[in-house]
């Protein structure tokens, strides 16, 4: 038990030397007399009690420890550092951003804009075309916009001043060829008949009248060559047997005339033509796009069923021998716009010597609901077309067709009219045709507006120049009431195509216009 109870000897130094320390380490023996250092608990004591703070009722809050807080300045101070380090790049994000947002606002602005105006005067447009005089006075700089959504980059337009032709379409290329074929016949019937022959489907020999087509004789184009009763090639037997192997590639006997009937100068032959013409009587040529090639019974030279009927109808108003008051043909391919027309025209159809007394031109929804071309686009081209036929045939009439009605919804309403018109074309509350129901091709909004804008500078065109007349087919496929425009859907094949029914009542339409124009100079 004693030994339990032994104290250590050096228990008795730690407080001292303890205490001593501490004299020594904050000097109270030295000989400086620091006697009012604060010592380390004093220290803590302090710096706990300055991490609390008294309300105004005395009460202490909670401990608010940590890390002291950076103050407003030190946060100036840095993005002033960053500032002038980084300048340059500071400034040229600056610009670059701006610059973006104001193209970005600028491009949705306008089109949204675009949207929330009257769309009928949004499809209005602003340059008068009424006034020009030949295709010389088209130009392109006074286009406002390209676009139907009124920029200039969101659409497929092509130079409405510029033919331009689809020839990697092999189909295309096909139909196109299949017009020219109709136009050569057409054209060898009144040139057999401009020298007091007869003209037989016989006479009309494809394997020989078409080669041309593939480039051996240009003659053909222009409707020149001893088929349309010029010079003779001198062929000394039949040019049909032996000698066409043998001799037609040499064409050893090229320009050399021989006795024609009807063989003369090109004005002799020119008002033999308009002779044969007015006794022959070629009244019209039909030249579009898909619904005039719906007249042929085809699409892109495709036998379609459901034009057989359209095609029909077509041969007994327009062909004279099935009981046709006019004789008329018809050349269109599906899905063209009016520079693909414009190409076409300057490349066989519309060969040298076919001088119909009305050329009926159906043109320009291709350009606006495929191409998404603004309606100013759309009207140039449809001119220049118009300004094309007239340069080769001065005195022939040139009929423009207006852009038809497009089906956008299952009402088939176009537009709200009378008390309680709103200037919309489209209510929200209408229902739209599904989308598996329009050609994807097509653009799937309203196009009314730009077509009763086009179908107008078209009619204020024609009022102004001689020679070219207007024919509004909103008579025929345009139903009107009190309060709204609606497409009479029993005409239609489609969206966009008329039916038999259409076609029928439409051609029954041209009749009695075509009657005003040939009978009494209308």
């Amino acid at each position: 038990q004693n030994s339990l109870h032994k104290i250590d000897p050096l228990s008795n130094l730690a407080p001292a030397m303890s205490a001593a320390n501490t004299n020594k380490e904050y000097g109270e023996e030295s000989d400086d007399g620091l006697d009012d250092l604060v010592t380390p608990t004093a220290a803590l004591t302090a710096k706990q009690s300055s991490s609390f703070s008294l309300d105004h009722d005395g009460s202490s809050n909670n401990f608010r420890g940590g890390a002291p807080q950076k103050s407003l300045l030190f946060y100036v101070a840095t993005v002033q550092a960053f500032l002038i380090i980084y300048r340059t790049e500071v400034l040229l994000g600056f610009v670059l951003a701006v610059s973006v947002s104001i193209a970005f606002s600028s491009a949705t602005s306008h089109s949204r804009g675009r949207r929330r105006r009257d769309p009928f005067q949004s499809a209005h447009i602003s340059h008068d075309y009424s006034d020009v005089k030949s295709k010389y006075d088209l130009t392109l700089g006074s286009i406002d916009h390209w676009c139907l959504h009124g920029d200039d980059s969101n659409c497929r337009c092509e130079d409405p001043l510029e033919p331009m032709s689809k020839r990697s379409s092999h189909k295309w290329e096909e139909q196109h060829k299949e017009n020219i074929k109709v136009a050569t016949e057409a054209l060898m019937k009144l040139t057999k008949l401009a020298g007091g022959g007869s003209f037989n489907a016989e006479d009309y020999i494809p394997g020989y009248d078409d080669q041309w087509i593939e480039g051996i004789d240009d003659d053909w184009v222009y409707g020149q060559g001893p088929r349309f009763g010029g010079d003779i090639y001198g062929y000394e037997s039949d040019p049909l047997g032996s000698a066409l192997i043998d001799d037609f590639y040499q064409d050893d006997g090229y320009g050399i005339p021989m006795e024609n009937p009807y063989a003369g100068s090109d004005d002799d032959m020119r008002g033999l033509r308009r002779a044969a013409g007015s006794e022959y009587g070629l009244d019209v040529v039909f030249i579009g796009d898909s619904i005039t090639e719906q007249r042929q019974g085809t699409s892109m030279g495709r036998v379609v069923d459901d034009y057989e009927g359209i095609k029909e109808v077509f041969d007994k108003t327009f062909t004279r021998e099935k009981g046709g008051e006019f004789e008329g043909i018809a050349m269109g391919i599906a899905g063209d716009t009016a520079p693909n027309l414009l190409w076409r025209l300057m490349n066989g159809e519309m060969p040298f010597g076919l001088n119909p007394k009305v050329w009926w031109v159906g043109i320009g929804i291709n350009d606006l609901s495929i191409k998404g071309c603004s309606e100013e686009v759309v009207l140039l081209g449809i001119l220049r077309v118009v300004e094309e036929i007239q340069n080769g045939n001065p005195d022939a009439i040139v009929v423009i067709n207006s852009i038809l009605p497009v089906r956008r919804n299952e009402e088939g309403l176009l537009e709200h009219t009378g008390k309680n018109h709103e200037h919309e074309a489209l209510k929200k509350k209408e229902k739209n045709m599904m989308d598996n129901e329009m050609d994807k091709k097509r653009s799937h909004e309203d196009l009314w507006p730009s077509i009763v804008s086009i179908n107008e500078e078209l009619s204020k065109f024609s009022s102004k120049h001689h020679g070219v007349k207007f024919f509004n087919a909103d008579s025929v496929f345009v139903e009107e009431d009190e309060h709204a425009k609606r497409l009479n859907l029993n005409l239609m094949h489609d969206a966009v195509h008329p039916n038999v029914a259409g076609h029928k009542k439409w051609n029954n339409a041209i009749k009695k216009r075509l009657h005003e124009i040939l009978k009494d100079g209308n």
